[in-house]
């Protein structure tokens, strides 16, 4: 048997290589048309039109602190910088929507501080143990908005890599979950109080928790601490 040309065999080679080469790019092309372009994607506002009128005057003259607390969502993961939802409430971005522009909150209040705390990948353990303590307690004069997003990773942390647990609960069974249901309540409860408490004035939080419930997941949203009237 005689072995093939040192030619034929670069020739096979690079014929397998780009051979290779070719899968792997139809693979990607297929992976970006399946998690990519197969889905459909909406255009537009997310909501109904906002009456522009409430926000041509300011609501107060007074200082009021924006403060954003959670997971990802809050911390704007995957949006350009001042895309974010945060971003938007503070400002929406100049170059979308032209009906937007000057609805949010800097336009009524002239005196708006604010900063994020939120951290990607957080859970409500995270929120209550690390975000919090650096939430300092405010003059009486101060306006607190608190936007927080919690509970999220809670379910679905670790992905399977670890046994289900309190702030981890992917792959429990609602028995398994029940008791970090109701510490998650108790947390939940304790967020509140400790926003209260840092905004002796008066404070307002909107929330987006997940909750477990018997027969399906649940999202709520608009928790008040306290109701502060303004303008």
């Amino acid at each position: 048997m005689t072995s093939s040309p040192p030619s034929r065999r670069r020739w096979l080679r690079f014929a397998a290589s780009i051979g290779t080469l070719t899968v792997l790019l139809a693979l990607a092309a297929l992976a970006f048309w399946h998690y990519w372009l197969r889905w459909p994607a909406g255009a537009g506002p997310a909501g109904p039109p906002v009456d522009r009128a409430a926000f041509a005057r300011e609501w107060t003259d007074g200082e009021v602190f924006l403060v954003g607390l959670g997971d990802s969502v809050t911390a704007g993961f995957g949006a350009r910088p001042g895309y974010s939802y945060f971003d938007r409430l503070i400002r929406n971005p100049p170059e979308e929507f032209p009906e937007m522009q000057g609805v949010c909150l800097s336009a009524v209040f002239p005196r708006l501080r604010f900063t994020n705390l939120a951290v990607n990948g957080s859970t409500s353990l995270h929120h209550v143990r690390s975000q919090l303590p650096k939430l300092p307690r405010q003059p009486t004069n101060v306006l607190g908005l608190v936007v927080i997003t919690t509970g999220g990773n809670d379910l679905i942390h670790n992905y399977g890599r670890t046994p289900p647990a309190e702030s981890a609960m992917y792959g429990a069974t609602l028995a398994e979950a029940r008791p970090w249901i109701e510490s998650f309540r108790t947390r939940l409860n304790g967020m509140v109080a400790t926003i209260t408490n840092a905004f002796p004035g008066a404070a307002t939080s909107s929330s987006a928790t997940s909750t477990i419930r018997p027969t399906a997941w649940a999202t709520s949203t608009g928790r008040a601490c306290r109701g502060g009237r303004m303008g």
